[in-house]
Formats: structure tokens, C-alpha cells, sequence
């Protein structure tokens, strides 16, 4: 699998972990500027990872594996605190 997917998939994880319990909080009728910003900031993080995987050719990104590492075990643990916080 391509690094550039790698990479975009846990942009959208992080994402999504930020938009979905803002989202829900906005759904439930709560207003801040926080949640405000975490509903913006994680929405652009999705929709810029996908643009990002349709206009960029997998072959010329470049991403040390190091850091995809880092990147990936950052999305799981923010997963992992997304699921304790609903919990």
C-alpha cells in the first residue's frame, strides 16, 4: 500500500475523531467557540486528506517511515481516547 494512503487514512481517523464528538455536542444544542472549532478544524482535516489522495500522485509523495509510524500509532491512540470519552 501506498505511504500517501497510509498517510491520508490517519489524517481522516484524527479527523473524525475530533469532528464526531463536536458534532454531537452541536447536535445536542452545546455552542462554543471550542467545539466550534474542533467541528471546522476536523471536517477540513477530512476533506483535505481526500483531496489531497485524488490530486497527488502516490509515487512522487515522500514520507519517512518513521514518522508514518509515529502518525499511525497517534491515530490509534486517538481512537482510543475518542472511545473512553464517549464511554
Amino acid at each position: 500500500m501506498d505511504r500517501l494512503y497510509i498517510y491520508n487514512t490517519t489524517i481522516v481517523v484524527i479527523g473524525l475523531c475530533m469532528f464526531v464528538p463536536a458534532a454531537q455536542s452541536v447536535g445536542a444544542g452545546e455552542y462554543s467557540i471550542p467545539i466550534l472549532l474542533l467541528t471546522v478544524g476536523g471536517g477540513g482535516m477530512v476533506s483535505g486528506a481526500i483531496y489531497q489522495s485524488l490530486r497527488t500522485d502516490p509515487e512522487e509523495f515522500e514520507f519517512p517511515a518513521g514518522r508514518l509510524l509515529l502518525l499511525v500509532g497517534l491515530a490509534c491512540l486517538s481512537v482510543l481516547g475518542t472511545i473512553l470519552s464517549i464511554v
